[in-house]
């Protein structure tokens, strides 16, 4: 074809298919001809070389960038059941192994010695969360910047390691704990940045003499790069929300800008500022760092336009040239340099004169305000004591202590415990629709009783759950004896399902139970006292086949093969419709969302469905259908809103309606659709009858009157002595006819103004009539030619068996 896109790189794998699962779950080649790239291989081509620069003193970072499902997180990380029986199959978890490894063979011939520090955060809607810290903050951690070090996240946790099993314990550990805020907040994880950062030190020497060669490795996991308009939402009056994607945006502004620097363009200003990603990631986007991007890609043709977007994005990247240097200083010289500068800011705060840190002079302050000079000197302030902070804490990890000290007060005791205690004791796993994010809560039921519900200052039950439709007492699991378990209802009207079905009453829980709480937390039952259950489960339960579990009770069952589009996009968006309806529960928008199918008619005039969502105005009954895209758009700014709300933000019951997620101004709607059969035309004989008009959920909402009369080219009827015994009478000669649509009778007086359409997706024509208000029981008297200029077998098909819809 003309149109082709041509890319080069240094690596290209190829994954999707061509592999086979040993029994620890790693995936490897299924033939030696197979094309199939094994975690092994990438790490041999990207991950080895981040290892060996990172022992020369060079600064490393690897990216993934992708859309959601390409496989971003499993290149870097990789999940499943390998996280838990200590395999390392993705490039970090291999990188931190092989550095351990390395270090081991280096240290029994060698005086010097090695030091690992390791960070974990996440960026979610630009809020930087500590995944290694205290689980109960609410508020992000602040962005700052240091002189010498460049941006930094402030309070971040750097615990020291002395293994790989520690960073692995470590890892799952952050996994935990963002399962455990994506789940409460209702966030999304595929909208997230995950940032592993590892500081490995070399020091060598001694009395004295000791000199520090020290490498940063930022292992980044970027948020899935879809765009809006790729899941259909550019007809929306709303966009997405503006945090949501930002870091993404700065980001390829940045590498945009950074291209064209290498390339020899004059006077680019680098946005760095524009993000938290960006400014945290400055020296691995620009400057002292050797970076490697990996680019994941889908086969599907669907996902094409994404597809390109990522190479593009890609290609840009690789025209970046950084400028890495070896990190090598006396330990001595660093230390003093800390000191002298803490000495420096130490004076300017108790000397009250902040000028030397950028307080304007009092001639500089002319247009501003008392108060503004007042904030502007508070928060220079603050500045000043966090870089007092920072330096200290850079002395204190560069201290002659003992690090094998350091590492042992590093306390592992709970991750390392839970692990040991999950093949003996029974529990609760989640699971996630992130896999990433599956199996790795545990709620261990060791009590007589244990209660489940929100977390309240009068009442802290065993199992603390926050979020959408949890109440303070919403459940409540009893060991009836040491194998036997029962679950049921804390109160009256608490949202629980059980294996998709509603909660009511005390229920026996069997091995591989699945449990639901409120809207989002999803849980499987495991008993390893008491492994028996349904012989039909699968070996493992998963997040899909628990929704695919409720679609059925709902009455979504699974069809023939070709609707599993249309089934998978069904299981997407049942969850996410009960999220959006405790939203709505619990902001008073009085609005209740639904999943329905609408019919459509193929061109070759077959019938299907496709799927939408309906939102209602539990007020004034109005109705709005809602495409998939344009729903995920709105569910978006919805969660966005709900978090606002979370944090006590007064002005979400304010919203204006324009910047409403759950306002829509009134607009048509399908009251339903009406089936008229075309077998007469293959006749050329007149046709009328009065048809149900039939809603999405198959209610009759009224009657139409329509018909078909055969007809010639300037619209009159056919004679009687035009009909034909066989349809095949009529190939090659052309095909005239009025669809005539005389009235209508509709049951509910407000559909009491509205016109009816007919489409003829064949002829990829459709005639509407004039739209009459103020009855319900409209008289048309409505008529419309439609033509085949000569009919051709196919034609034949469609007017013997198939039909049009009104």
């Amino acid at each position: 074809p003309s149109d082709v896109k041509t890319f080069a790189f240094d690596y290209s794998y190829w994954s999707h298919d061509g592999f086979e699962e040993r029994p620890d779950g790693v995936l490897e080649p299924q033939s030696a001809s197979s094309n199939y790239a094994s975690q092994k291989r990438v790490f041999g081509d990207l991950g080895q070389g981040v290892l060996n620069n990172a022992f020369l003193g060079y600064n490393c970072s690897l990216f993934a960038y992708g859309q959601t499902g390409a496989g971003k997180s499993y290149s870097m990380v990789g999940y499943g059941s390998n996280r838990f029986i200590h395999v390392a199959i993705g490039i970090v978890p291999i990188t931190c192994d092989e550095l351990f490894k390395t270090i081991a063979e280096n240290s029994s011939n060698s005086a010097q010695r090695y030091e690992v520090t390791f960070s974990m955060l996440e960026i979610y809607n630009e809020n930087v969360r500590d995944l290694l810290g205290d689980a109960s903050a609410k508020s992000g951690l602040p962005i700052r910047q240091h002189p010498s070090q460049g941006f930094y996240v402030h309070g971040l946790k750097r615990v020291p390691v002395g293994s790989y099993r520690e960073i692995e314990q470590r890892m799952e550990q952050g996994t935990a704990s963002r399962t455990v805020a994506a789940t409460n907040m209702n966030a999304t994880s595929s909208r997230a940045h995950t940032v592993v950062t590892i500081v490995f030190d070399q020091i060598a020497g001694g009395g004295g003499k000791e000199t520090k060669k020290s490498s940063v490795m930022n292992l980044v996991d970027l948020a899935g790069s879809e765009r809006a308009d790729s899941t259909g939402a550019t007809g929306d009056r709303l966009k997405e929300g503006a945090n949501i994607n930002k870091s993404l945006s700065a980001l390829g502004n940045v590498i945009s800008a950074l291209a064209d620097l290498s390339t020899g363009k004059k006077k680019v200003m680098v946005p760095y500022r524009d993000s938290v990603l960006t400014k945290l990631l400055q020296n691995a986007l620009g400057g002292n760092s050797k970076t490697v991007m990996i680019a994941a890609l889908s086969p599907a043709d669907i996902n094409y336009d994404e597809t390109l977007s990522t190479l593009r994005y890609a290609d840009r990247a690789k025209k970046i040239k950084n400028q890495a240097v070896v990190n090598e200083n006396p330990m001595d010289k660093l230390l003093r340099e800390l000191q002298m500068e803490n000495e420096r800011l130490k004076k300017v705060l108790d000397s009250g004169d902040l000028s030397s840190a950028g307080f304007p002079q009092q001639q500089q302050q002319t247009g501003m305000s008392k108060e503004d000079v007042e904030k502007m000197r508070k928060e220079l302030e603050e500045e000043i004591r966090a870089q007092l902070m920072s330096n200290s804490e850079l002395m204190q990890q560069s201290s002659s202590d003992n690090w094998e000290a350091k590492v042992a007060r590093a306390d592992l005791a709970p991750v390392s415990e839970a692990a040991d205690k999950k093949s003996q004791i029974p529990h609760l796993l989640n699971l996630n629709e992130d896999p990433m994010l599956s199996g790795v809560v545990v709620h261990f039921l060791e009590s007589a009783e244990i209660l489940i519900g929100r977390s309240e200052e009068e009442l802290q039950p065993q199992i603390r759950l926050m979020g959408l439709s949890i109440s303070k007492r919403h459940a409540v699991i009893a060991r009836l004896t040491d194998t036997e378990f029962e679950i049921r209802p804390a109160i009256q009207g608490a949202k629980t399902l059980v294996n998709g079905l509603p909660l009511t009453g005390p229920m026996e829980l069997t091995h591989k139970d699945r449990i639901v709480f409120g809207s989002n937390h999803v849980y499987v039952f495991i008993n390893p006292k008491n492994r028996s259950c349904n012989a039909g489960l699968p070996k493992r339960i998963n997040w899909e086949f628990v929704q695919k579990e409720i679609a059925n009770v709902k009455g979504f069952a699974t069809g023939s093969a070709e609707q599993a589009v249309v089934q998978e996009q069904i299981l997407e968006l049942i969850p996410m419709v009960t999220e959006v309806n405790a939203i709505s529960d619990e902001l008073n928008k009085y609005r209740s969302f639904e999943v329905i199918l609408l019919p459509v008619t193929r061109p070759d005039g077959t019938k299907g469905s496709r799927c939408a969502v309906q939102m209602q105005d539990l007020l004034s009954d109005l109705e709005w259908r809602w495409e998939r895209g344009k729903f995920m758009n709105r569910r978006f700014l919805m969660l966005e809103l709900y978090q606002r709300f979370q944090a006590g933000d007064a002005s979400v019951h304010s919203v204006a309606k324009d910047a409403d997620p759950f306002w829509e101004p009134p607009e048509e709607v399908t009251v339903g659709t009406a089936t008229l059969f075309l077998q007469s035309l293959a006749y050329c004989l007149d046709f009328e009858d009065r048809l149900p008009i039939v809603d999405h959920r198959g209610v009759v909402e009224g009657h139409v009157t329509a018909g078909l009369t055969p007809c010639d080219s300037d619209g009159r009827p056919l004679g009687e002595d035009e009909f034909v015994e066989e349809p095949e009478d009529l190939l090659g000669r052309p095909l005239r006819f009025n669809v005539r649509i005389e009235s209508a009778e509709l049951l509910r007086q407000r559909h009491a103004r509205g016109a009816c359409r007919v489409t003829f997706a064949l002829l990829s024509r459709s005639a509407t009539t004039q739209t009459l208000a103020d009855t319900a029981a409209p008289k048309f008297a409505f008529s419309e030619k439609f033509s085949l200029a000569s009919v051709q077998p196919q034609h034949l098909k469609l007017l013997t068996q198939g039909s049009v819809t009104l």
